[in-house]
Order: structure tokens, then C-alpha cells, then sequence
């Protein structure tokens, strides 16, 4: 045990400074560096006490001449402490520091030390009172010194070493028995201060482990944030370069439906239009998930007529039921919903959707109907099908993003697998929780209640029919910089009666109609335009020719989050690419017309403005 001891000691005492343990090196140098102030003071305060209570017992002068020593010796440490005791960064400020730390405490310790051999007292009074001195100073020590172990054992060992030859010298049985009890306090002193030691050591390595795994945690949450962001720059660039050659497909491929009669063309055109469409379905989900991402989707909660949603998803989404041989039961509901209609009937078409496609025989059936929670009157509405049903180890993954149930081949017709991913975001936005229970091969069922509301609250109709789509006489100002979708946006607009003035950048388009004296009714602008403009500068020039708020539409396919929240700031309607020129037609006749009709919808966000103009009739 001893031998170990010694090891250890041997070990502790050399106090090795390398690149490895630099860090904490420096922290137990600055921990001493910062007890310094109390130690010297301590010090300098117990010297002259000392002295004076050992004045009658020994030579003034010798006294004097040690206390003369001892203070030169505390002001070399205390002028070395007050010029470097910053300078504890480097390998070599570390070991100078500790040499100048072991050197200086030794001479300390030496000149504590010394009293028991220059000044040991005859009366045994007075022995015992340089005993407690002793005693007390190095139990100091170890309170104090723990922190920087090389301190520690040579102030201890250089001040009882002494005291302990001086007993020894005695060569009586009382101061024997005082020696050997001063050997055993020294032993018990010393593995305490060991202890102490390895505790700090030990604190200090487990935050410089901490702090190594934050700064690897740090480091590895700024490459996924940098890699996201140019994942979300990549995403939101290929998706406005790809949208805009799909942009003119779509309205190539409905012109080319609309002008050919003879059955093949016909045919083949009609599966161009629906490839065309799927890939718009895909890059509309991606766009919504960009959507909610950049916050700009917020809920507008209101009383609303549930059989009016019903009937509008009986409408769509009957002759896809009816394709697949499958029976689609909506009960009638005569109740009043409380919530923001047009992000409830977006969950619900998601849920609709999902249930077709995964069911092959049998029904899929949507209701409503009244329950409650914790006393409030609530409605619940439920999507159940009997189609594949889901596996219960897939259940908890079925609403992350791309996650797909048995599509491992990434069928198209199958989606991006982003439909439940965005049905999360919207039920957060409404408040309410999504919840599904299924069985293989006997289906699922997806459920989430929301508030009653008032049916004396209730609004008109949420859109404008088709038929009332009148565009005949209004001026569009229209900004584009592709000249094929310019130019087909243009001629549709003409054949519906509008009249278009055209351009690929703002002022090509604004100051010709502001000299010529016309005023525009409404403005389409594509986001991004050439030369560095954007539609926000067109929009800005817009007011300052007219000074008044002109409708405006904006038309990207940029999903980038920036991008969207600028769109929605701006005040202006969004409409995203590839547009339908149905879709176009109904969101300019609802710019146009916003606040003016009874039966228009008040435009509150930019999905709940998108869907109330796109609505089916």
C-alpha cells in the first residue's frame, strides 16, 4: 500500500503537461493561479503572528531576519502572479508556471519549516502551539491546494518534515509518541488530499468530455443545418427550372385535348394529360410541405356547413371510386363544424385519397357526426376503408415524410408519400389530432374531432361557380419571363375577353400602359424575372404608377421558404406552377372580385385563398 502510495505520489509530483491533457492541465494551473490572493494573504498575515508570539522565546534578530525572508519570498510570488497569471494557454506558459509554482511554494513551505528547527521552544506549551501552527497550515493546504497536487504534497511534506526530524531529535517517549502521531496525521492528510485531488481531475475531465461532445454535437448540428439549407436551395431551384418547362406542358397538352376530335389522338393526348398531371400532384405536395415549413399557412376558423365540404369531396372524388370499382358513402350531415373549412377539407381529401388508392374492393366511407370531450359538444369525422390495411410496426412511421405502406418501388401513381406528412402540419394549425386504427386486410379508419359551431354564424358559400367566371373587358397587366407560357397565358386570357399587355420584365409592361393612359385591373407576375427582379419589385412599381392597391397574382415555383413569406408579406395572391387554365381563370375572376361579392371567401392566407379559388362547383 505504501509503495503504491509513493507511485502514485511520484506520479502526481511530476505533473505532465503534453497536447492531450492540455486543457485540463491549464484548468488546474488557472484554479491555483486563482486561489492565489487568499493563500498569500493567509501567509503574510500568519508570519507576523508567528513572530510575535515566539518574540520572547527566541533571538529577535533571528526572527526578524525570517520574517524579512519570508516576505521577499511572498512578493516574488505575488509580482510573478500579478505580471503572468493570465499567460496559462500554451504547453510552455503551463510548465513555466508550474515551475515557478513549485519553486515558490517549496521556499514557502522550507521557511515554515524552518521554525521548528531555528526556533523550537523548550516549554512544552509552547512545542504544542507550534504543533497546531503546523498542523493548521497544512491542513490549509490540502483545502486549498487539491486543485494543483504538485502544491499540495511539497508544501505539506516541506513543512512537517521538519517538525517531525525536530521530535525525533527529542529522543524521549513523549516526543516520540508526538512524532509517530504526526507521521500518521501526515499519511490520513495526504490520502485525503489525494482523494480530493482525483475528484477534481475527475470533474475536470467529465466537462472537458461535455464540452467535447457539444462542440462535436455544435459541429454536426451546423453540417446538417448547412446541408439542409442546400438541400432546401436545391429543392426549391430544380423545382421553379422544372415547373416552368411543366408549366407550358400543361397548357400545351389541355390545348391539344381541347382541338383534337379523332379517337387516337384523342386518346393519346388524354394519357399525356394525365402523366402531366401526376407530376403536377407531385410537385404540389412538395410545395405544400414547403408551405407550412415557412409558416406561412395560418388557420381562419369560423362556422362553417359540413354537408357543403362533404359535397364538393363526394363530387371530386366519386368517378375515381367509380374507376376502381369501389363505393364511395357520404352520408348526408346537417351539422356545423367550427374550424378553418379549407384546411379540414384538405385533410379530408388527403384522407380520401389515401383510402381509394390503398383499397381495392369494397366501399370507402366518410361521415360526421356529433360527440363530446370533456363536456364540449364536438364533431367527429372519420375516413374508413376496407383496403390493405397498415402493419402495426408501420403505424408510428406512416405520417413522416416520403414514408410510403408497400410502395418500395416508388410507384408514381403513388405520390411522393407526402399526403399524411402534411396532413400532421394542418392538424396542428387546427388543433385537433389525426388518430387511425387498422387491420391487415380488413382496412383502416382515420379520425379527429373538431369544435361545433354556430350555425347562426354561418357564411355564404365558400367560391364563385364556374359558370360565373366572367373575365370579358378587364386589362391584365402580365409579367413572364418564358416566352411559351407567356404567350399561351396571354391567348387564353384574350379568348376568355381580356385584354393583355405583356412582357418579360415590369417596366417593359407598366410605364408603356402608364404613358398610354391605361389602367390595369389586375397584375400576373412571375416570381423570378430576369436581370435580378422579382415580383415584389413589381409590385412596388405597380403602386407607384398608380398609387393604389391593384390586385395582384403571383406565379412561381419556387418552393424556397424566403420565397413564399416575401409572396405572402407583399399582399399579393399566390399561384403556383404548372397552373390549370381553369385554376388561372378562377383565382384572377377571385382577385378581382375579393370583398366585392357575397359569395366570394375573404382572402386570409394563401392556402385558404388557393383553395376557395380553385374550388369545384
Amino acid at each position: 500500500m505504501a509503495i503504491t502510495f509513493l507511485q502514485s505520489l511520484s506520479g502526481e509530483l511530476s505533473f505532465q503537461i503534453t497536447e492531450d491533457n492540455l486543457r485540463i492541465r491549464s484548468d488546474q494551473l488557472r484554479a491555483r493561479l486563482h486561489l492565489y490572493p487568499v493563500m498569500i494573504s493567509s501567509q503574510v498575515l500568519l508570519a507576523p503572528l508567528f513572530v510575535w508570539m515566539f518574540w520572547e522565546h527566541a533571538e529577535h534578530a533571528h526572527l526578524l531576519l525570517w520574517l524579512t525572508l519570508f516576505y521577499a519570498i511572498q512578493t516574488a510570488d505575488i509580482l510573478q502572479w500579478w505580471r503572468h497569471h493570465e499567460q496559462i494557454s500554451t504547453i510552455q506558459e503551463c510548465k513555466r508556471w508550474s515551475r515557478i509554482c513549485n519553486l515558490l511554494t517549496s521556499l514557502t513551505a522550507l521557511m515554515w519549516g524552518s521554525i521548528a528547527i531555528l526556533f523550537f521552544p523548550q516549554e512544552m506549551a509552547y512545542q504544542a502551539l507550534m504543533i497546531c501552527l503546523v498542523l493548521g497550515l497544512v491542513a490549509g493546504a490540502v483545502t486549498l491546494n487539491p486543485v494543483y497536487p504538485p502544491s499540495m504534497y511539497l508544501y505539506v511534506l516541506g513543512v512537517t518534515l521538519p517538525l517531525l526530524v525536530r521530535l525525533i531529535m527529542e529522543g524521549n517517549q513523549i516526543h516520540g509518541l508526538l512524532a509517530g502521531m504526526l507521521t500518521l496525521f501526515l499519511f490520513v492528510l495526504l490520502s485525503a488530499g489525494r482523494e480530493l485531488s482525483r475528484t477534481f481531475w475527475q470533474s475536470l475531465w467529465q466537462r472537458y468530455v461535455n464540452d467535447l461532445l457539444i462542440e462535436q454535437l455544435t459541429e454536426q448540428k451546423a453540417i446538417a443545418e448547412t446541408a439542409n439549407r442546400d438541400k432546401s436551395r436545391f429543392l426549391a431551384s430544380a423545382s421553379h427550372d422544372l415547373r416552368q418547362p411543366l408549366q407550358a406542358l400543361v397548357l400545351f397538352s389541355e390545348s391539344l385535348q381541347e382541338i383534337t376530335t379523332e379517337k387516337e389522338p384523342r386518346h393519346l393526348a388524354e394519357q399525356i394529360g394525365r402523366s402531366v398531371g401526376a407530376l403536377v400532384d407531385m410537385f404540389d405536395e412538395l410545395l405544400d410541405i414547403s408551405k407550412f415549413d415557412a409558416g406561412v399557412v395560418r388557420a381562419v376558423k369560423r362556422s362553417f356547413n359540413v354537408q357543403t365540404v362533404l359535397d364538393r369531396l363526394h363530387t371530386e372524388f366519386m368517378p375515381l371510386a367509380l374507376a376502381k370499382g369501389l363505393e364511395l358513402i357520404v352520408p348526408a350531415c346537417n351539422l356545423v363544424g367550427y374550424s378553418d373549412p379549407h384546411l379540414l377539407e384538405r385533410i379530408l381529401r388527403n384522407l380520401i385519397s389515401n383510402a381509394i388508392r390503398y383499397t381495392d374492393m369494397g366501399h370507402v366511407q366518410v361521415g360526421c357526426k356529433r360527440t363530446s370531450q370533456s363536456g364540449e359538444a364536438m364533431l367527429q369525422f372519420a375516413v374508413e376503408d376496407t383496403g390493405i390495411g397498415i402493419r402495426a410496426s408501420s403505424l408510428p412511421h406512416i405520417f413522416e415524410e416520403y414514408y410510403q405502406v408497400d410502395n418500395q418501388h416508388r410507384d408514381r401513381l403513388q405520390g411522393l408519400g407526402l399526403g399524411l406528412a402534411i396532413v400532421r402540419r394542418m392538424e396542428t394549425l387546427l388543433g385537433c389530432k389525426v388518430s387511425v386504427a387498422s387491420k391487415i386486410a380488413l382496412g383502416s379508419v382515420f379520425s379527429f374531432s373538431i369544435p361545433q359551431g354556430d350555425p347562426q354564424q354561418l357564411e355564404q358559400p365558400l367560391a364563385p361557380s364556374q359558370n360565373r367566371h366572367d373575365l370579358g373587358g378587364i386589362t391584365v397587366a402580365l409579367v413572364e419571363d418564358d416566352q411559351d407560357i407567356r404567350q399561351m397565358a396571354a391567348q387564353l386570357m384574350r379568348q376568355w375577353g381580356c385584354t393583355v399587355y405583356e412582357g418579360e420584365l415590369p417596366h417593359e409592361v407598366l410605364q408603356p400602359m402608364a404613358l398610354a393612359g391605361v389602367r390595369p385591373d389586375i397584375m400576373l407576375c412571375d416570381y423570378r424575372l430576369p436581370q435580378g427582379v422579382t415580383a415584389i419589385d413589381s409590385i412596388r412599381l405597380l403602386h407607384e404608377l398608380w398609387n393604389n392597391q391593384i390586385p395582384t397574382v403571383v406565379l412561381t415555383g419556387d418552393t424556397a421558404p424566403q420565397t413564399l413569406q416575401a409572396i405572402e408579406a407583399s399582399g399579393a395572391l399566390l399561384l403556383n406552377k404548372p397552373i390549370a387554365p381553369a385554376r388561372l381563370r378562377s383565382m384572377v375572376y377571385f382577385a378581382l372580385h375579393q370583398g366585392k361579392s357575397p359569395d366570394t371567401s375573404p382572402p386570409n392566407q394563401p392556402v385558404s385563398r388557393d383553395d376557395a379559388a380553385i374550388a369545384p362547383p
